[in-house]
């Protein structure tokens, strides 16, 4: 069987889907990542009319402001893209199981079994840009080729709302005269050697003699840099159902020293950290406080439970310790964040004995994301993240799962 894999690219996923919410935004510079009198934070996702005046993802806000100041600048809505993400994997899973999601906005698809069923490659571009317009409205770029790696560059050629196939034995033709930059994995400091040895080209760099570069790199970043400019890649579509890990956080406009603002506002990360695990159906074996000063250390404190768990007063009680050990370093802080990890899903046995309490806790979790489902999350939350008042707004959201 001719091995096929789909890569699939959102244009602009996070602005995308703001148009779609108000059309009145379309064919205007949108910036998603804060509000325009935020002075931190970076730029999330840029629209296409926001990037022809440079402005681009991971760009702070402040430099984004000088190169596009009429631009509409707005923090973003998470759980609507979080949606949106969904919906998409749901479509993706209609054509083939083996879909891997590189992140909220792209996915990998292992089509070699699909080819008869939609009628070849451009069938299944075809019935997957289709789809997603039609239940979602927004724009999407299908790259369709022998691998991962191959497929990756060519989504990044077609876009926007495009479609390119590459066929099988023409990666190398397609990968060389691309410029060097645009090979996955090869950084500015790599790219700026290989610049030096005047190469300029995945062409060129397939074709180097290989002395220099393995002086330049050693011998076996040589070899892949050689192998991956000839389009030659045998990662494999990994199907993950489970998330790796979840985590919040956020950069406060000004540096904080007092830690009652920085404990409300983990209160909340930790809320909506939690919610999220429990809709995935998941657990965490292990909570993490992270930390970042005024001077821009950063440090992270971590708890390790006995038992994995879903519950909102257990990683608290954990986090509370964390806490401790992040107030001795007597700094301002800039920056807060919980992240969970070591997830599993939720198929826990309760204790036979002493478990009573954490099947009260799981109880009256369960009636509270109902509510929260129904009407809202801000509707229902602990004392302490109300501290921050009904409309939390923080920047820049945190877009990790």
């Amino acid at each position: 069987m001719e091995r096929r894999i789909v890569h699939i690219d959102m244009d602009a996923f996070f602005a995308s889907v703001e148009v779609v919410r108000d059309p009145s935004l379309k064919g205007k510079p949108l910036i998603i990542g804060g509000n325009k009198e935020d002075i931190r934070g970076v730029v999330s996702t840029a629209s296409y009319e926001a990037r022809k005046f440079g402005v681009h993802s991971a760009m702070p806000l402040v430099q984004a402001k000088k190169l596009c100041p009429h631009g509409i600048f707005m923090r973003g809505h998470i759980s609507h893209y979080r949606e949106a993400s969904r919906k998409i994997r749901a479509i993706l899973e209609t054509v083939t199981p083996h879909v891997q999601m590189a992140s909220i906005d792209e996915a990998y698809m292992d089509v070699s079994g699909s080819q008869r069923i939609f009628g070849g490659d451009d069938g299944i571009a075809t019935y997957i840009k289709g789809e997603i317009t039609a239940q979602t409205g927004l724009p999407c770029t299908v790259a369709i080729t022998a691998n991962k790696l191959v497929s990756k560059v060519a989504s990044d050629e077609g876009k926007p709302d495009g479609y390119l196939r590459v066929a099988t034995g023409e990666e190398r033709a397609f990968m060389a005269p691309l410029a060097v930059r645009k090979l996955p994995g090869a950084g500015p400091r790599t790219c700026d050697v290989l610049e030096g040895l005047g190469i300029v080209t995945l062409g060129q760099l397939a074709h180097f003699d290989l002395v220099p570069l393995e002086c330049a790199f050693g011998h076996q970043t040589a070899i892949s840099l050689q192998r991956r400019a000839q389009g030659i890649s045998t990662s494999e579509v990994e199907v993950e159902r489970a998330a790796k890990s979840i985590s919040r956080e956020t950069t406060f406009p000004e540096d904080v020293s007092g830690w009652e603002q920085v404990e409300q506002t983990l209160a909340y990360l930790t809320e909506r950290c939690m919610y999220t695990l429990r809709e995935e159906g998941l657990e965490a074996k292990r909570v993490i406080l992270k930390v970042r000063y005024s001077n821009f250390e950063t440090k992270t404190f971590a708890h390790t439970f006995a038992d994995a768990t879903a519950i909102d007063c257990v990683v608290t009680t954990a986090l509370q310790e964390l806490i401790e050990k992040g107030k001795r370093r007597c700094a301002r802080i800039r920056l807060i964040g919980v992240g969970l990890d070591q997830l599993r899903y939720n198929q826990h046995q309760m204790p036979l004995f002493g478990g009573k309490n954490n099947e009260k806790w799981e109880r009256v979790l369960e009636k509270a994301d109902a509510v929260r489902e129904k009407h809202g999350f801000k509707y229902l939350r602990s004392g302490k993240s109300l501290g921050l008042g009904r409309e939390v707004k923080l920047a820049p959201p945190s877009l990790s799962r």
